[in-house]
C-alpha cells in the first residue's frame, strides 16, 4: 500500500501528486492512501466520504472529522520520517523522500514491482508522475474529483451569466499571493498590466464578443477593468478552478491552479511568465495532454518557502 505523507504546497499541487499516484494505481492495480489531502477532501463527493482518502476509492465507517484527518495526516507524515530516519530496510516497510528538484516515475516496473515487496512505502515529496498514464487515466481521475453538487451549481449559474452575449470567455488568474514567494516574486503582475495583456488577448479575437473572467487570491479594483466586459469569480478556492474549466481559454502566471482546470475542462491555457511578452493563440495548449508537467514552468520554493508551504504538518 502506498502512502501520501506529505504535503507539497496547496490545491493544485496536492491534486495533481494524487492524481499522478492515482493513474499509475489504476494502471499497476495498487492501493493508495492519501491523509495529505485532508484540507481538501471535504470538496469532493468520493474523498469526503473516507477518511483515508483511498483509491480504489472506499467509503469509511469512520465519520471523517476535520481533527481526525488532521490526526491521520501527522501520523502518517511523522512515521513516514522516522522511516526514513532510521535506516530501515525491510520488504514490509519503505519511506521513498524527494527534495523539490528531484523527479521520480512511479509508473517505471522498479518502482512498481517495490509495491509488491513492501506492505506500507510512505511517499514524501512533489515531483512524482506517471508519466503518459495521467492523461490514459484522465476520465477516471476527473470524474473522481468532481466537486460536490453545491459547488458544480454555483460554478454552473456562474457560467450561466458569463456566457450571456459572449462568444470567447477567457479566464483570468490573477495570482497577487507571489508576492509572498520570492522565488516567484517576478510573476507578481500589477492589475494594470493584467488590464493590458487582457487587450492583447482580446485581439486575437476580431469580430467575437470575448468576457473575461477574473478570479484571484485577493480583491480587485473592477474600475481597473472597466473598459471590458468582465465577471468575477466566486471568490470560492474550488468554484474558481472549476469555474476556470468551464472557460475556452486561460492565461495567468505559473500555477498548478490554472494547470488543473485546463487538465480538468480540456481548456488551452497560456502560461505568462513574462507579462511584456507577445500573446499567441497557439501558445494556448491544453495542459496534460501528454501527461507531463516539465513542459511549464512550476513553482519550486525557496528553502524559507518549503519551511511555510512545502512540509506543511
Amino acid at each position: 500500500m502506498i502512502v501520501i505523507a506529505s504535503k507539497p504546497g496547496e490545491l493544485g499541487n496536492r491534486l495533481f501528486v494524487f492524481a499522478n499516484f492515482i493513474a499509475s494505481a489504476a494502471e499497476h492495480n495498487f492501493a493508495v492512501v492519501n491523509p495529505a489531502f485532508d484540507e481538501y477532501a471535504t470538496y469532493f463527493p468520493v474523498t469526503s466520504q473516507d477518511l483515508f482518502c483511498r483509491y480504489p476509492p472506499r467509503r469509511s465507517l469512520i465519520k471523517a472529522t476535520p481533527s481526525l484527518r488532521r490526526a491521520l495526516y501527522q501520523l502518517s507524515y511523522y512515521a513516514g520520517r522516522a522511516v526514513a530516519k532510521s535506516g530501515i530496510k525491510s520488504k514490509r516497510l519503505r519511506t521513498i523522500t524527494l527534495d523539490w528538484e528531484d523527479d521520480f516515475d512511479i509508473s517505471s516496473s522498479e518502482f512498481v514491482s517495490s509495491t509488491r515487496h513492501h506492505q506500507l512505502v510512505f511517499m514524501q515529496g512533489w515531483m512524482f508522475r506517471s508519466g503518459t498514464l495521467l492523461s490514459k487515466h484522465a476520465g477516471v481521475i476527473r470524474k473522481l474529483f468532481s466537486p460536490l453538487e453545491e459547488h458544480r451549481v454555483n460554478v454552473a449559474n456562474l457560467m450561466e451569466r458569463a456566457r450571456i452575449d459572449t462568444d470567447v470567455l477567457v479566464g483570468v488568474h490573477i495570482r497577487h499571493g507571489y508576492i509572498h514567494f520570492e522565488s516567484h516574486r517576478q510573476f507578481w503582475y500589477p492589475p494594470e498590466k493584467y488590464a493590458e495583456m487582457m487587450r492583447r488577448v482580446e485581439s486575437l479575437f476580431p469580430g467575437k464578443r470575448v468576457t473575461f473572467l477574473i478570479c484571484s487570491d485577493t480583491k480587485q479594483d473592477s474600475a481597473v477593468f472597466a473598459r471590458y466586459r468582465v465577471v468575477f469569480g466566486n471568490d470560492h478556492l474550488v468554484e474558481d478552478m472549476y469555474s476556470f474549466a468551464e472557460c475556452d481559454y486561460i492565461f495567468g502566471p505559473p500555477s498548478t491552479y490554472t494547470m488543473w482546470a485546463s487538465f480538468y475542462g480540456k481548456v488551452p491555457l497560456q502560461i505568462v511568465a513574462d507579462a511584456n511578452r507577445e500573446l499567441k493563440l497557439e501558445d494556448f495548449v491544453i495542459f496534460g495532454a501528454d501527461g507531463e508537467l516539465d513542459k511549464f514552468d512550476i513553482h519550486v520554493p525557496t528553502g524559507s518557502e518549503r519551511a511555510s508551504q512545502g512540509e506543511i504538518i
